[in-house]
């Protein structure tokens, strides 16, 4: 990988995860756990959730396994993305968000034993599981990249003309 692409990978992963120990230190320390802050009516809440389990609540009580597996996650997605990641600007930015999102929600995680959710979307009692800034741009990252490789190798696909 071309250094340059590796400065991008490292920059936004440092975005990312600054931002998200903000935000989760910010709500642990203004928001009482279990209470919510409407910002948009009852559609967007700010609530201090503690989560011990996997995205969505998933596998709870398993700290230690989500920590094998988010090193695991972080390796796999460093040694995948060598190749691709040298070739686009935007694969390298998801890289980063997906890896700066892994180690915020590691860091929780060795250190608490929970990660910090905070935003909570839905309407009255149907809600979505509440998420971080972490989940968030590792998910965003995933859709990205996802859209970014179809599209190369779509374009790679289409005969040019002659």
């Amino acid at each position: 990988m071309r250094p340059s692409r590796i400065l991008l990978v490292a920059g936004v992963a440092v975005v990312v995860f600054v931002v998200d120990r903000v935000t989760k230190a910010w709500v642990s320390e203004n928001i009482p756990l279990g209470t919510a802050r409407p910002i948009i009516g009852d559609y967007v809440r700010i609530v201090h959730a503690q989560n011990t389990g996997a995205a969505f609540g998933l596998l709870p009580e398993r700290t230690t396994l989500l920590s094998v597996l988010s090193v695991v996650a972080v390796l796999a997605i460093v040694y995948y993305y060598r190749q691709i990641a040298s070739n686009s600007a935007l694969v390298s930015a998801t890289l980063g968000m997906q890896l700066g999102g892994a180690f915020g929600n590691l860091l929780d995680r060795i250190t608490q034993g929970y990660v910090v959710d905070f935003v909570d979307v839905g309407v009255g009692d149907i809600r979505f599981w509440a998420f971080n800034v972490a989940d968030s741009s590792i998910v965003v990252g995933i859709i990205l990249v996802t859209a970014a490789l179809w599209y190369e190798e779509h374009r790679a696909a289409t005969p040019k003309p002659a």
